[in-house]
């Protein structure tokens, strides 16, 4: 244990004291497991303790009810204790703890029960019931009996486990996590997630399920293998094996990346999408396209294909407009349309009508006129 040279008078001024009331005070404490892992020396009460860098700043300060020495002095048994840490002697963290053991002349710290860490930099708030604390690696590493606890402003996560970087405000989290935002709330699931603390991102590289709630009622669901949150914007890039859908309206798409504003529920993609509405029977497919869900509206570009199962009906465009309240569509540029019973092939400039019911007017104009082609049943 490396001290300063006020705390090393202080403990030998209590050194005559102490060990009059050592052994007693251990075996009133004998349930607990760091105090069973070693003889009782020298025993302190209400004491301070700190730690420096080589250039004299201070990197921790702890304060506890009692102190209990191994004879040798290489491990320090904690109780009922608080704790500060540094960082070019700015405070960074504050913890708080019902046990605790320091080993390795002070670069680990075991936490034991009701631990509450908090970053007063970014008003994080961690609760756990077991810490490792590697101070000079900037490493606090935390585990719970059913989960920690990591609570902020925006956002709430419960895990099994959580890395935190102290330099950095980095958290990552391990093993069947939970992370809910506030309102308009998104819960979050998935077993892997980092948390920029202080630049208010999420990023999850493993598969997660997500579910976006507005008041207590699930809005949209997606699935998918990368994610990227950012807090602030209420923005979220997606990436991967992307499955999305909607509750009201009715909508299912995938994708490969998708920007979704979840606010606004607004997506776009700048990449191939498939749409879907299950209940119409209707499918439609392009290069990119956005969609508005909060007015049920869709626009897509490029490469537009769009069919019915029902009648068989098949549209094609370079872009499109969908209503997804009356189910209107406006297609425009190289239209072309197919229909069976009765059996018809259109081409055009533009279409409009509604796909579902095979109710279609293709336009065309002077230099483009509309081709039709009627087959007999």
């Amino acid at each position: 244990m490396i001290l300063n040279n006020k705390i090393k008078l202080f403990f030998l001024c209590l050194l005559l004291v102490s060990c009059q009331t050592g052994n007693k005070s251990v075996d009133q404490n004998n349930d607990s497991q760091l105090t069973r892992e070693i003889k009782p020396g020298l025993t302190l009460s209400n004491s301070t303790l700190e730690q420096s860098n080589p250039e004299g700043e201070i990197l921790w300060r702890l304060k506890t009810e009692k102190t209990t020495y191994s004879p040798d002095q290489k491990i320090a048994i904690l109780e009922k204790m608080t704790a500060n840490l540094f960082d070019n002697d700015k405070l960074i963290l504050q913890i708080s703890a019902d046990k605790g053991e320091l080993k390795n002349g002070g670069k680990q710290i075991y936490l034991e029960e009701n631990i509450i860490v908090v970053d007063p930099r970014n008003e994080a708030e961690l609760r756990g019931e077991e810490v490792i604390w590697l101070p000079e690696e900037n490493i606090m590493t935390m585990t719970g009996e059913e989960s920690i606890k990591v609570s902020h402003a925006k956002l709430v996560v419960l895990a099994q486990q959580g890395k935190y970087n102290t330099k950095s405000q980095v958290l990552e989290l391990e093993k069947d996590i939970i992370a809910t935002t506030s309102e308009p709330s998104l819960q979050l699931k998935t077993q892997h997630l980092y948390w920029q603390i202080e630049e208010n991102k999420v990023i999850g590289n493993e598969r997660l399920d997500i579910v976006r709630y507005e008041d207590k009622i699930v809005t949209d669901r997606l699935k998918t293998d990368q994610i990227q949150i950012d807090l602030e914007t209420n923005i979220a890039i997606v990436n991967g094996n992307i499955e999305y859908q909607s509750f009201q309206p009715l909508l299912q798409a995938a994708a490969t990346k998708i920007t979704w504003f979840y606010i606004e529920r607004e997506m776009e993609s700048n990449q191939a999408i498939t749409l879907v509405q299950p209940k119409q029977g209707t499918t439609i497919t392009a290069n990119q396209g956005k969609f508005n869900l909060t007015n049920n509206q869709v626009n897509l570009e490029g490469g537009i294909y769009g069919k019915t199962t029902e009648n068989q009906a098949q549209l094609y465009a370079n872009s499109l407009n969908w209503n997804l309240n009356n189910q209107q569509i406006n297609a425009y540029g190289n239209v072309y349309y197919q229909q069976l019973a009765p059996d018809l092939k259109v081409t055009g400039k533009s279409a409009k009508g509604n796909l579902k019911n095979k109710n279609i007017t293709v336009e065309g104009n002077s230099n483009n006129r509309v081709t039709s082609t009627i087959y007999a049943n």
